[in-house]
């Protein structure tokens, strides 16, 4: 484990927190930011349970872990299940996270990153302990108000760096390293960064020991030369359908794990728009990455992914360039779907007409797929 960096502490400027050219914006709605954390400070001796979202990416576990160092005695929680990037990122640091948590005791919940309640828990929230939610996608209608939201940030972890900051915990390197690390995971190692993702890595580059390597090591390490990734990678290749869209790519496969990785293999491999399903028993989960140029046709892969989530009984949503779906069903019937409505989408933002006899609910006659 890395060591602390000693005796660091945020200078407060009118501006931020700064660390030589570094720089942390003050939240966006800092009184709403206030009363979150005064109500953890307010519950003590294991009665706040953080929770994540279905398999839980590298960013949720990142802001779970940067909520524990801030307030070492909250517990961590994710519905379901943990990613293996998530899970890696706990054993780096010899931190864990419940599977399916007890609320027995819990008197406040601080769910993260998740724009819906089904993605958290299931039952009526109205049956929930008392709960905040913060996070950083576009759409929260299904919370209502009172939710803290901040989508100007590429991460939900710059958020819970600010709460962090705000009781003045010192920057340590672990806080470092795993705030970049949640931000790198979630904007596409900053494919989709925007200038505010890029002065919160110079501020904790700056204010810390670390380097980039040390990060990258902590996200790939052993990973790189994994041979399960590379033969789920080869296999969505193998396993790949495509349409062509005017002069766009959509593509999509199937593969038993490491989807994610699959879907990013997939773009550089020449689609603009790829979707990967992954099986395993009764449990389905879509990865979904477009193109920047993509995006600025008016794309938003989160929106799609909840109505195609809705349209088959599943949950599903995430960011303009980079979304999912979880839930169960057919995966090549998802799929499809998502082809469908993604060539009809397409078709949309660019003022090309349907195909003849093609609605966007992929009924009636079809131009067969190409498949490698």
């Amino acid at each position: 484990m890395m060591m602390t960096v000693q005796g660091r502490k945020p200078a407060i400027s009118r501006a931020g927190w700064t660390f030589g050219r570094g720089h942390l914006p003050f939240p966006r709605d800092r009184e709403l930011m206030w009363s979150v954390i005064s109500d953890i400070l307010d519950n003590h001796g294991g009665s706040v349970l953080v929770l994540a979202h279905h398999n839980a990416d590298i960013d949720a576990v990142a802001t779970s872990l940067i909520l524990k160092w801030a307030f070492p005695w909250v517990r961590l929680g994710a519905f379901r299940s943990i990613s293996q990037a998530g899970k890696k990122l706990l054993s780096y640091f010899g931190e864990e996270m419940e599977i399916d948590p007890s609320l027995d005791g819990v008197s406040l919940m601080i769910i993260i990153d998740s724009s819906s309640p089904m993605q958290v828990l299931e039952g009526d929230t109205s049956e929930w302990p008392r709960y905040h939610v913060i996070d950083h996608h576009p759409d929260h209608s299904h919370w209502g108000d009172g939710a803290y939201v901040d989508d100007s940030m590429g991460a939900c972890v710059e958020i819970a760096l600010q709460m962090a900051m705000l009781t003045n915990s010192p920057l340590t390197d672990d806080m470092a390293v795993t705030a970049i690390a949640g931000i790198i995971a979630d904007t596409g190692k900053y494919r989709f960064a925007r200038p505010v993702d890029l002065e919160v890595t110079s501020f904790l580059l700056s204010g810390s020991g670390i380097s980039m390597e040390d990060v990258m090591l902590v996200i790939e390490g052993e990973e790189y030369f994994d041979a399960s990734k590379k033969i789920a990678q080869l296999k969505a290749m193998r396993r790949l359908r495509f349409r062509k869209v005017a002069d766009q790519v959509v593509a999509a496969s199937r593969v038993n794990s490491f989807e994610a990785a699959a879907c990013r293999v997939l773009l550089v491999a020449g689609a603009d728009v790829a979707f990967v399903a992954a099986e395993k028993k009764d449990e389905i989960r879509v990865s979904a990455r477009a193109k920047p140029h993509i995006l600025r046709l008016g794309v938003h892969l989160g929106h799609f992914m909840e109505r195609i989530g809705s349209a088959t009984g599943n949950q599903g949503g995430g960011h303009d360039g980079a979304a999912g779906l979880n839930g169960s069903g057919d995966p090549d019937r998802v799929l499809m779907l998502c082809m469908e409505e993604m060539d009809a989408l397409l078709r949309e933002k660019m003022g090309i007409p349907p195909e003849s006899g093609r609605s966007r609910s992929g009924r009636g006659s079809r131009k067969r797929e190409n498949r490698r």
